[in-house]
């Protein structure tokens, strides 16, 4: 199901009908992707792994717990990259966690940027939203300079956050606040 759409990119809801170009999408970058991410066995990439996932995700969006999307070129099938907004919390708190990627050979287009601009413009009118918290790795300018163009603030700096590529490692903490 679609979502929205950049002058370049359509954004839709991740769904079954997804999986097995997603499938294709994580192959195709599992190098690139292991240095930001957990470590990830085989079954990780499997179609009926990528399926379970699937399944838990429409359930959780479902409770309004996430809303994971895939990035696709504008009137394709074919996945370029993933906006995930999880953890959302309502009540006084109104705030969800960001995380992103984008395929090897689509870096430095301003594709995933174009992106998030509007997946949070949508997730704030969907979903009242208030703050939206991304971290990311000391080392990581691409997603830092992402984030920066796009308003997120550096918060602070979390010691032995996340267990990434096997290793317990540093996270740059940063949040964007909405109005309203």
């Amino acid at each position: 199901m679609k979502l929205l759409s950049t002058e370049r990119t359509d954004i839709s809801l991740l769904t079954s009908d997804h999986a097995e170009n997603l499938q294709r999408y994580l192959l195709e970058n599992r190098t690139n992707f292991a240095p930001f991410e957990p470590l990830r066995n085989d079954e990780y990439f499997t179609l009926d792994g990528i399926s379970e996932r699937i399944a838990y995700a429409t359930a959780d969006y479902e409770a309004k717990k996430c809303l994971l999307m895939v990035v696709t070129p504008k009137d394709e099938q074919s996945v370029i990259g993933s906006i995930n907004f999880t953890n959302f919390m309502f009540g006084a708190f109104q705030a969800c966690h960001l995380g992103f990627s984008i395929d090897h050979a689509c870096q430095g287009q301003g594709l995933m940027h174009e992106s998030l601009k509007q997946s949070i413009t949508y997730v704030h009118e969907r979903y009242g939203l208030h703050r939206i918290m991304a971290n990311h790795l000391p080392d990581n300018f691409r997603s830092r300079k992402t984030l920066g163009s796009l308003g997120f603030v550096k918060e602070g700096y979390a010691k032995s956050y996340l267990k990434i590529n096997g290793i317990w490692q540093d996270h740059v903490l940063n949040s964007l606040i909405l109005p309203g």
